[in-house]
């Protein structure tokens, strides 16, 4: 694991940051997904959260976060991490901070656990906690796009009526 020194972090902190406040809100999941982006997942709804639960929630994704970024045995999957960041965006909207805001607030006290050699194994598996709770509030890791998520499902088909189609592979009577 990578030991950052605050003469080291914090340039880096800050550029990332910065790049962070110009793109986050562009790359912001809405309701219908980013646009232009195909991966799109179901987010929970985090706004029933009072303060302090919202702000609990705002610290545990923060770190999963850092956890998902500096601790390659716990990286998350393209759906996952859309759950997690889409997640971060609600959150934010719910405590009424900016990305900003959410940085120096949540993410940045988060980055003092990683300066302990076993913060990885420490923290990592409560990435796995953390979205298995936002998939118990109606998110989802399963990607679905924004046509598929407002369709009626399709009636499964009896083969014996008029209307079934052969199937390729049988031989022609």
């Amino acid at each position: 694991m990578t030991t950052w020194t605050p003469r080291i972090a914090a340039p880096l902190l800050v550029a990332a940051m910065g790049t962070l406040a110009l793109i986050g809100p562009a790359a912001a999941q809405g309701p219908d997904g980013v646009p232009g982006d195909r991966l799109v997942v179901p987010l929970p709804d985090l706004s029933g959260l009072d303060g302090d639960q919202a702000q609990e929630m705002a610290r545990r994704l923060a770190r999963a976060g850092l956890v998902t970024a500096e601790c390659p045995a716990y990286d998350v999957s393209d759906p996952e991490w859309q759950l997690l960041t889409g997640s971060t965006d609600a959150v934010m909207k719910v405590l009424g901070v900016d990305a900003v805001t959410f940085d120096r607030d949540y993410v940045r006290p988060e980055f003092a656990a990683f300066s302990e050699p076993d913060a990885c194994d420490r923290l990592g598996p409560d990435v796995a906690v953390l979205i298995t709770e936002l998939e118990e509030r109606g998110g989802s890791a399963q990607p679905v796009t924004p046509e598929a998520a407002t369709r009626e499902p399709a009636a499964p088909q009896d083969p014996a009526t008029p209307d079934a189609q052969p199937e390729a592979d049988a031989p022609a009577e």
